[in-house]
């Protein structure tokens, strides 16, 4: 079993040619409220990716009404990479008088986005104060240190904030200790998928509305001759391989790319 660690730009520049094999999943800082963009997230997505390191998307919470809560999940969104296996709400500092509500206004708004896992992480002190049994998310991760595991359910324990990671020193660790394994978190490696054969307006339109519906994102392109191909990503099984079956079924292809 490899290390489950969470990162931020406070960890600094990462030596992931070290890093990557001593890995079974990341858990990347997206943003600290709105107003501040974690400096190394793209950088260390992108180091994943080329090293095919399984991660996923936390945005430490700021908002102040359920209004902002939604705001800053769209920034969360729009910020993060549509790569990540899940999205997790970091709710862990008192920043309005009804922390539930604001809570489930940013999952809410997150999983109207296209967001298919989302997850929780929640202070151990403040499990009760801020009604997180009463959160739907997909997953809880909460932090406790000493030894002692969570008093609360929890899929994601958060043991140490001084763990060491060859490649990146000090860090964040963490362990499954619900009944969630780790194949439930990464699924299959996310992949991206190709699309084409488009050549009339009502294939255009069918295809189209087909991923409007499913709330993945979208690049387009043009061959200048009258047909268009798609390509979407982030996405694992069950998904990709009921999308397959449906262009299939109409006679246009799709490859994994």
């Amino acid at each position: 079993m490899g290390y489950i660690v969470d990162i931020s730009h406070h960890n600094g520049n990462i030596d992931w040619d070290v890093a990557a094999s001593q890995l079974d999943l990341v858990i990347a800082r997206v943003q600290d409220g709105s107003r501040v963009t974690d400096r190394m997230y793209q950088k260390y997505v992108q180091s994943m990716k080329q090293r095919n390191v399984p991660f996923g998307n936390y945005a430490f919470c700021r908002f102040v009404s359920e209004n902002d809560a939604r705001v800053e999940a769209r920034d969360f969104w729009n910020r993060g990479d549509k790569d990540a296996l899940f999205w997790v709400a970091d709710v862990e500092v008192k920043t309005m008088d009804n922390m539930l509500a604001g809570t489930l206004a940013f999952i809410d708004e997150l999983r109207k986005l296209g967001a298919k896992k989302v997850g929780l992480y929640v202070g151990h002190h403040t499990y009760k104060e801020f009604q997180a049994d009463k959160v739907n998310a997909d997953f809880v991760w909460i932090p406790r240190y000493g030894g002692n595991k969570p008093a609360y359910p929890c899929d994601i324990w958060q043991y140490t904030e001084t763990g060491n990671v060859p490649g990146i020193g000090k860090c964040d660790i963490n362990s499954f200790i619900g009944d969630k394994p780790l194949s439930w978190f990464i699924g299959s490696q996310a992949v991206r998928i190709q699309t084409g054969g488009f050549s009339s307006p009502e294939a255009i339109a069918q295809i189209t509305h087909y991923l409007l519906d499913k709330k993945w994102w979208v690049e387009s392109t043009f061959d200048g001759k009258g047909n268009v191909s798609y390509t979407t990503g982030g996405l694992y099984d069950p998904e990709v391989t009921e999308f397959e079956k449906w262009m299939k079924e109409r006679g246009w292809w799709c490859t994994r790319v």
